[in-house]
């Protein structure tokens, strides 16, 4: 269906979206659908009725009764009334983010020689005092939701658990994948993303994350293009069986509850896409199961600068981005998983404690915030015709956030992906000290023991307030 619909959330210049268009040849080749069963299980004769239409199972989440399959165009409808179907729709996937980097070298890794760079950390850290009350521990595990992780990063290896996988399957996105094997233990970072996101979190070396100690495990679920939704969910039941403490998922997108359309811009031809409930209802189940493992689910608000409380707002932004392609969209969009119930919801800050000037925002749906990094003097720089000036002046280490590559090296980004970990360091940390507990408890304990609080209209932006590890330690 649309390749749009969700991200990774952060920038390492900005974020490229690239729909997926549907053609005049759509009915002749296979697509991708999501199917959701009344039951949370998959019909015993589901595969064999799939069959008779044409269609295939090419990914399935039996844990919450949820699978991708392969079928023509022209037998969606028929899917839909397959016996034990609850929803079918398109399949939503979920792109990469085109990557130019601002690159460091490696470093000796024993004397953290990145530190003095690390303002980000230094502000949830209180300039590193929280380290004096707690580092963390193995006993604690972060699941970490992402590309994968370079498994021989001298700032990592050391707090990277048994355990990682991979849940790519043979042939990658769609089959357009060649060297993706499926082999479960090809969990190696292709990307960086996830290499910098486990930094922020345990990195301990030349830069130093908020919990420096603590346990990381890596399920990699994207390869160097996009990923499917299920793909997403299996992760995540997978990190909570192994018993992770805490899940962190710096990604995200939208799913549109009402219709979406499709004009072809040669034809004019009107394909109506139905909408994305068998996805929505999916999350829904899998957050579920996650919360009765004990698993608490912390996750980007996104880099679209958009109140994402506001249904409407949200849906104009949608049409907005994407009418060019000929998508439009009618009813109400919702960006996930951050406004399921359950999740922990990250915006990001910049240098001076403001709302970063991509950072979502919107009353109930920021649960807190992190510094993430800002881009404004970057934007200014650029618009200014003087961006070889803004690095050569390395004015990118006041605004962004280093951290891990996936090549032992280092480098800049910022966005909800930065901000993200951190939350979840503060929730291992808040672990670690009080001991295990249900996700309930141990969000309600960071609201009120790892947050500078704010009040009145600030909490639509910043949640209950901005996070603070060493506040969460006394």
């Amino acid at each position: 269906m649309k390749k749009f619909l969700a991200v990774l959330f952060s920038f390492v210049l900005v974020l490229s979206l690239v729909p997926s268009l549907y053609s005049a040849e759509a009915s002749k080749k296979m697509d991708y659908y999501s199917v959701l069963f009344s039951s949370e299980s998959i019909p015993a004769d589901f595969n064999k009725n799939l069959k008779d239409i044409g269609g295939e199972i090419a990914y399935s989440v039996p844990e919450i009764g949820f699978v991708q399959v392969k079928a023509p165009e022209t037998a969606f409808s028929k899917l839909k009334g397959l016996k034990g179907v609850s929803a079918a729709n398109p399949s939503i996937s979920w792109s990469l983010p085109e990557a130019e980097r601002i690159q460091e070298s490696v470093v000796n890794t024993e004397d953290a020689a990145y530190w003095g760079l690390q303002w980000d950390i230094q502000r949830i850290t209180n300039n590193g005092e929280s380290y004096k009350l707690s580092t963390g521990s193995h006993d604690v595990v972060v699941g970490i939701i992402d590309t994968g992780i370079d498994r021989d990063h001298p700032d990592l290896v050391g707090n990277l658990q048994p355990g990682s996988e991979n849940f790519v399957p043979p042939g990658g996105f769609q089959g357009t994948e060649e060297k993706e094997s499926g082999e479960p233990d090809a969990f190696d970072d292709r990307h960086g993303h996830g290499s910098h996101v486990a930094g922020s979190i345990a990195g301990n070396g030349a830069m130093l994350g908020v919990a420096p100690d603590t346990g990381i495990r890596a399920y990699r679920v994207f390869g160097t293009s996009s990923a499917e939704s299920a793909w997403i969910y299996k992760a995540m039941i997978a990190a909570a069986d192994d018993g992770v403490d805490v899940i962190s998922m710096s990604l995200g997108g939208f799913d549109v509850i009402g219709q979406v359309f499709h004009v072809d811009p040669e034809t004019g031809v009107k394909t109506r896409l139905g909408n994305d409930v068998a996805d929505f209802k999916a999350y829904k189940r899998v957050m579920n199961y996650v919360t009765k493992k004990g698993s608490l689910v912390v996750a980007a608000a996104g880099n679209d600068a958009i109140n994402a409380t506001n249904k409407r707002e949200v849906t104009d932004f949608l049409n907005a981005n994407y009418g060019e392609d000929g998508f439009y969209f009618v009813g109400a969009g919702f960006e996930v998983p951050g406004t399921i119930p359950g999740v922990v919801t990250v915006s990001a800050t910049g240098p001076e404690d403001v709302l970063a000037s991509y950072s979502n925002y919107g009353p109930g749906f920021i649960d807190i915030a992190a510094v993430g990094g800002d881009m404004r003097s970057y934007v200014q720089y650029q618009l200014e015709g003087k961006f070889e000036e803004y690095l050569a002046n390395r004015l990118f280490e006041t605004e962004f956030n280093i951290s891990a590559s996936k090549d032992g090296g280092h480098y800049w980004s910022l966005g909800t992906s930065m901000a993200t970990p951190k939350v979840s360091a503060v929730a291992a940390l808040l672990v670690d000290k009080y001991g295990k507990m249900s996700p309930a408890k141990l969000e309600d304990l960071l609201y009120k023991k790892a947050v500078d609080p704010v009040k009145g209209k600030e909490k639509s932006i910043f949640g209950n307030g901005h996070l603070d590890a060493f506040d969460s330690l006394n």
